[in-house]
């Protein structure tokens, strides 16, 4: 199963795509907006996964080693939350402790904003995502729904267009209108065999000895990636 969660808001997706829960608040009869499906929120750390994705479709692996030191891009000089350095580090290390200037520096001085953008796209995001060079470190605003989904391309084998909510359609009589299996669109493959497995063997690292190790589940190996942003005001989680 694929989680997409946040504060007060929650989205469960089967591998196959299939949405089987949705949480959208901590409370309907106090409102009824749906925060899984509607509201934006930026997503900090946890859009890295696209910038990484990305990269790994254009010859980097976990062991490819990027410089850790200060950066700066137009005038924007992003910090590592440690504020500190580390020198030449490899992308497995920067991914699983959430490293702000390695993405950065990727995206700057290897890959380009709209490759970042376009990945992120086809791999299910459907909020508007910024092209300006701080959407590497999260700044656009997402839904949980747009996690889930885009997040499930790693569950499903590096296939997108998987997400659906309904399964069949019928009459009373029993006449199928519409079967999902053999009625929808045929997903298609947006990150490639090999860029997957390198983007799985880091993700499942981080409930490991990563930055989501609250989130690890005894006896259970999962992956994914966690986000936060300006004083907590959004905290997510994003695994499978």
């Amino acid at each position: 199963k694929e989680y997409g969660v946040t504060e007060g808001a929650l989205v469960m997706m089967e591998t196959n795509g299939a949405v089987r829960a949705i949480v959208g608040g901590r409370d309907y009869g106090a409102s009824q907006f749906n925060r899984a499906t509607k509201a934006l929120r930026q997503t900090g750390s946890s859009f890295k996964p696209y910038v990484y994705a990305t990269a790994m479709e254009h010859g980097f692996t976990p062991e490819s080693k990027i410089s850790d030191a200060p950066i700066n891009w137009g005038g924007w000089q992003p910090k590592n939350y440690t504020r500190g350095y580390s020198g030449s580090m490899d992308l497995l290390t920067a991914f699983v402790k959430s490293i702000n200037i390695i993405p950065v520096r990727l995206a700057k001085e290897h890959l380009e904003i709209s490759w970042i953008k376009d990945m992120a796209k086809a791999m299910g995001v459907e909020s508007e995502v910024s092209s300006h060079k701080t959407m590497v470190l999260g700044i656009s605003g997402m839904t949980v729904m747009d996690q889930a989904t885009g997040y499930s391309v790693f569950a499903d084998g590096g296939y997108a267009g998987l997400r659906h909510g309904i399964t069949q359609l019928m009459s009373h009589s029993g006449e199928i209108f519409y079967d999902w299996n053999k009625d929808a669109p045929p997903p298609k493959r947006v990150l490639s065999e090999q860029a997957l497995r390198s983007m799985n063997s880091m993700m499942v690292k981080v409930p490991e000895i990563g930055t989501a190790r609250r989130a690890e589940l005894p006896g259970i190996r999962s992956a994914g990636k966690t986000g936060t942003t300006q004083s907590y005001r959004d905290a997510w989680y994003v695994g499978f």
